[in-house]
């Protein structure tokens, strides 16, 4: 093999090994469970802490998705499962200050085993020297209706754009396809 071609494939080995590398999502499962047990499961609207006021909602969106096409549980559909939180917790859904016994009633009238909470923290287009990119930052638990208790959580934040810095392989420039693959990935360490 002449130099050339060998540095070329070097440099698009190091290019493939670092678009497959991402920033890791941060998970923990309660040790004394089993998720095969949720059959059924809902998605309370994720909370947005961002400028971007529907940031929640989006995510929530594509985490929903990923976890219908992971077939590891049965999701209540985002409308049936709005009217049951409204019916047991008002107009405004207090996310962060459900009781156990709210948890429990909701669990009661949409039928589920488990519900999906979570919060964005960073739902951006940040600014680099190759133009903007998209940057997410977001918290997801799974709480047990019945006990309250949470069983599985994760944090994750991930940013679109190059992954290196010459070769523009493997780029993700908007916020819905940066927040597809996270929610994608967060799904996937549910175990």
């Amino acid at each position: 093999m002449q130099r050339g071609t060998l540095i070329l494939c070097m440099v698009a080995a190091l290019a493939l090994a670092l678009v497959s590398c991402s920033a890791p999502v941060h998970e923990f499962t309660h040790k004394d469970v089993d998720m095969s047990f949720y059959q059924k499961v809902g998605v309370i609207p994720f909370r947005s802490m961002t400028a971007d006021a529907f940031a929640g909602e989006k995510f929530s969106a594509a985490f929903t998705t990923a976890l219908l096409s992971s077939h590891k549980f049965e999701v209540v559909d985002p409308g049936i499962f709005a009217t049951a939180l409204k019916q047991v917790a008002g107009a405004r859904i207090p996310e962060d200050s459900l009781t156990p016994e709210q948890i429990k009633k909701i669990g009661e009238t949409a039928g589920v085993q488990g519900i999906f909470i979570g919060s964005v923290s960073q739902y951006d287009m940040m600014a680099t020297g190759a133009g903007p990119f998209p940057v997410i930052t977001v918290d997801a638990r799974f709480v047990d209706v019945a006990t309250g208790t949470v069983v599985w959580t994760a944090s994750a934040s991930e940013r679109g754009g190059p992954k290196t810095p010459i070769i523009g392989v493997g780029e993700v420039h908007t916020l819905g396809e940066l927040a597809d693959g996270l929610s994608r990935k967060m799904v996937s360490s549910l175990k």
